[in-house]
Formats: C-alpha cells, structure tokens, sequence
C-alpha cells in the first residue's frame, strides 16, 4: 500500500475511496512553489496538532485586486496545510474531537468523505504519522472568486500510516507527488472542498 494513497484517500470517499482521488498525467505544477510541512505551517507541530481553530474570514470588497489575490492565497494555502496535518492526526484524537477537527479544515464533498474513511481507519486501527511537506504553486488566480484551485508537488516520504495498537509503521510516503487542492470560501475562511492525488503525474518542486 502506498502511503500516499492511504493519506490522501483519508481526505476524500472511500478510496481519497481508493484516493478521492482524479488523475490527470497531464498536470503540471507552477514553478513559484512555496515549501511548508503540513503539519507545521508556522509555529511547531505539537500546537498545529492540537489546534482546531480555523482561518480568519477573507474578504473581496476592501483590498486592490493584487493584494487580494496575495492574500486569497496565503490564506487558501494555510487552510491546505491545515487540511493535510487534520490528515495526519485525525485518527489518534479522541472521539469527540474529530468532528470539529475536520468541520474546522473541510467542507463537502470532502468533509463527508473525511468522515468515511476516518471512521474506516479507526475500524482498522490505522492512523497517520509524520509530516508532508507542501510545495505549493498556482496555475490559476483566485480573481476574487470563492473557489480556488492550487496544486501541491508534496513530499511525504516522512509521512505514512501506522498500527495504532502496536505504534508500528505500515506505509512510508513518497517524494514529488502531484496532489491537487480546490478551497471554498467560507464566512469562517477558506476551506478544502476536494482534494485529489494526480495519479501517474510527476513534479518537481520549484520546476
């Protein structure tokens, strides 16, 4: 098992089902990529871990359309990385910290299948471990609307899935792996709505 598809197909339907996951060996990511581990987007991983709180609200009205976008995808880009370290720790908090943890980072359709397949890893007493690092680029601008679309060239090789009975690790992730992330904006900030792994697609960071 591939330790990307088993992250990845957390964040999406039963696969992201086999991953949440579209394809599209065609893809190619911007090369303005800009490196952050998901699960230490600015201060350490133990407060990223067990914060919940959710990006401010982001406005299209009161700022020129340049320092809007720059902003749209600061905050866009901090609720992936947001997104990707829920992935990680969803499956060792407790029972009634799940909902708002992931009601925090995603809204359908890839809330519901977060809640899917977290609720299938629990069964299987399987969780995330690690950390990926997110190079992220845009190959298309915000413009002010309420839905974005970035593209993550990740490296999750210090990131996998474990055996919460025995701590043992079950999967290792891999380097260069093309994710795809589309974000709604929402009154408490931008959220995932789909995130996809672009099977058979390569990148290579700030290429």
């Amino acid at each position: 098992m591939n330790s990307r598809h088993g992250l990845i197909t957390i964040a999406a339907a039963a696969a992201i089902a086999a991953a949440l996951a579209g394809c599209n060996p065609n893809a190619k990511p911007n090369p303005n990529a800009n490196p952050i581990t998901s699960a230490n987007p600015i201060t350490s991983a133990s407060q990223t871990t067990t914060s919940t709180a959710t990006p401010a609200p982001t406005t299209t009205t009161s700022l020129d359309p340049g320092v809007q976008e720059t902003k749209d995808r600061q905050d866009a880009e901090l609720a992936w990385r947001r997104f990707l370290g829920v992935l990680l720790r969803v499956g060792t908090l407790p029972a009634e910290q799940v909902e708002p943890a992931i009601d925090a980072v995603a809204v359908a359709p890839a809330l519901s299948r977060l809640r899917v397949q977290e609720a299938q890893f629990r069964t299987d007493h399987k969780a995330g471990y690690g950390q990926d690092i997110s190079y992220i680029s845009w190959t298309q601008p915000i413009d002010g609307k309420d839905t974005a679309v970035l593209s993550d060239c990740s490296d999750g090789s210090q990131a996998g899935v474990l055996d919460t009975r025995t701590g043992n690790k079950l999967t290792v992730g891999t380097v260069n792996t093309l994710l795809r992330g589309t974000l709604q904006r929402t009154p408490q900030g931008w959220k995932v709505a789909n995130s996809e792994l672009l099977e058979g697609a390569t990148c290579t960071p700030g290429h």
